[in-house]
């Protein structure tokens, strides 16, 4: 099947993907692809002939020109990555955090990731049959990132969630700025940890007002523990003489 003009974007993507999904240099891809690194450097600018493309297949067991066909990308602000790429992601989680103010609490809510073909993108939000202000975002992966951010805006108001991509154990791990009452009617920015655990399926004790003492608190406690411990995050501090 010869490569025309209106391919080459999406074939440049797939490569550009593979990449970014086993985690390689272009050296490493040149040496994967039995290619010399200049001609990797020329085809991710879209400089590539129907040879080269056979080749790449035929070395990686990929099929890129099949992938220019009826693939999905996100728009380029959040990321261009395709659908397959983070097919991964879809699915229903948990999303955790500490309350603003009581300690001995932590707020669990149930939250389903899904591809938007309108938005072009991976949307996060938030299920739950009694909630009218249901929890709502956009996912942004950059590429060649080990992390994801989610941004939210309800109404000019916008909450911001960075977090570590999901692990083999279904995981992730970050923080969240966002407003949050800090006495009486006062709102102050806060920063805190955040988790969003992934699940085949999400019994009713597991989300909510989850109290100290209960099953879902002790593991939801040790995932917001690990995010500073294990350093999925850092807090940043200037020292006063």
């Amino acid at each position: 099947m010869p490569i025309n003009d209106h391919d080459r974007p999406k074939i440049v993507q797939a490569i550009r993907s593979y990449i970014a999904r086993e985690r390689i240099s272009r050296e490493e891809f040149a040496q994967r692809a039995k290619l010399g690194k200049s001609t990797v450097d020329k085809i991710v600018i879209g400089m590539f002939s129907e040879k080269t493309i056979l080749q790449i297949e035929s070395a990686l067991q990929i099929n890129l020109r099949g992938t220019a066909e009826g693939v999905e990308l996100a728009d380029p602000d959040v990321g261009k990555y395709t659908r397959e790429d983070v097919r991964r992601y879809l699915g229903e989680y948990v999303f955790a955090r500490p309350s603003f103010r009581d300690e001995s609490l932590i707020y669990a809510y149930q939250m389903e990731v899904v591809w938007d073909q309108s938005a072009k993108a991976l949307l996060v939000k938030e299920k739950s049959p009694n909630k009218k202000a249901l929890q709502f975002g956009k996912i942004y992966i950059p590429r060649a990132s080990m992390h994801m951010f989610i941004l939210s805006n309800e109404s000019g108001w916008l909450k911001s969630v960075i977090l570590s991509q999901l692990d083999v154990y279904k995981r992730m791990k970050g923080l969240m700025l966002t407003m949050g009452r800090a006495f009486a009617n006062v709102y102050a920015p806060m920063a805190m940890p955040v988790i969003m655990n992934k699940y085949d399926r999400i019994e009713q004790h597991m989300i909510g007002t989850i109290a100290k003492g209960t099953e879902a608190y002790d593991e939801y406690l040790q995932d917001l523990s690990a995010v500073e411990k294990d350093q999925f995050a850092k807090w940043v501090q200037v020292k006063s003489d």
